[in-house]
C-alpha cells in the first residue's frame, strides 16, 4: 500500500508526517551527536550529503520502498524512523533516533506508532531488524513488544517481529509506558 505524500496524523498525542528536505539540519544534528547516534551507522556531519540524501530517499518513497517519518510533540519535533527493505510482506523498521530530554514514554510511543503503519497501514506482515549487541535498553523493549531473536553477530542482534506478536503485546507494551490502550 502507498502511503500519500502528504502523510500527516495525529496518535498518542505525536504528530506523524514523511520526512521533507526542511528536515535535513534537525536529522543531522540528532544523526552527528555522538551520544544519540552512538548504536547507528554513522552519518558524515555534511548538511549538503544529508540534503542529497533526503532526494534520494523521496525518490525511494515514491516508489514504495522506503519511508522516512518525523514525530512532532507539541509542534516540536522529537524523533525519526522510517520503514525500508519493503520486499513484499517485509520490511525493516529502523534508524530510530529521539531528541535527548524526553519524558520516557515519548520515544517508545513512537516505536508502536512506526509498528502500526508498519502492519497495520503498509499491512506488511513481518518487520526484520537489527540492533546493536551492546543497545540493551532496546533489546528489551523490543522483546517486549514480541520480537524474536533470530542470531547474533559481533557487532548486531538480528530479529523478527510478526504482525500477530505485535498485536497480541502493543497494550501490554502502551500499559507497560503508562499509556491506557
Amino acid at each position: 500500500m502507498k502511503l500519500s505524500n502528504y502523510l500527516s496524523f495525529k496518535h498518542y498525542n505525536l504528530e506523524v508526517r514523511l520526512v521533507e528536505q526542511v528536515d535535513c539540519e534537525y536529522i543531522l544534528n540528532l544523526r552527528s551527536n555522538p551520544k544519540l547516534g552512538k548504536y547507528l551507522s554513522s552519518t558524515p556531519n555534511d548538511i549538503e550529503k544529508q540534503i542529497q540524501w533526503i532526494k534520494n530517499y523521496k525518490i525511494r518513497e515514491k516508489q514504495e520502498k522506503d519511508y522516512y517519518f518525523i514525530y512532532l510533540h507539541e509542534g516540536n519535533k522529537i524523533g525519526v524512523n522510517r520503514i525500508y527493505n519493503i520486499n513484499g510482506k517485509t520490511a525493516t523498521s529502523g534508524s530510530w533516533i529521539c531528541s535527548p530530554n524526553l519524558s520516557f514514554e515519548i520515544p517508545l510511543l513512537t516505536v508502536v506508532i512506526i509498528r502500526e503503519i508498519f502492519f497495520e497501514i503498509l499491512e506488511l506482515e513481518i518487520d526484520l531488524f537489527d540492533t546493536r549487541k551492546n543497545n540493551y535498553k532496546v533489546i528489551k523493549m523490543h522483546k517486549l513488544l514480541g520480537a524474536h531473536k533470530i542470531h547474533e553477530n559481533d557487532l548486531d542482534v538480528y530479529h523478527y517481529l510478526t504482525k500477530n506478536d505485535f498485536l497480541e503485546n502493543k497494550k501490554k507494551f502502551l500499559n507497560y509506558i503508562g499509556i491506557n490502550y
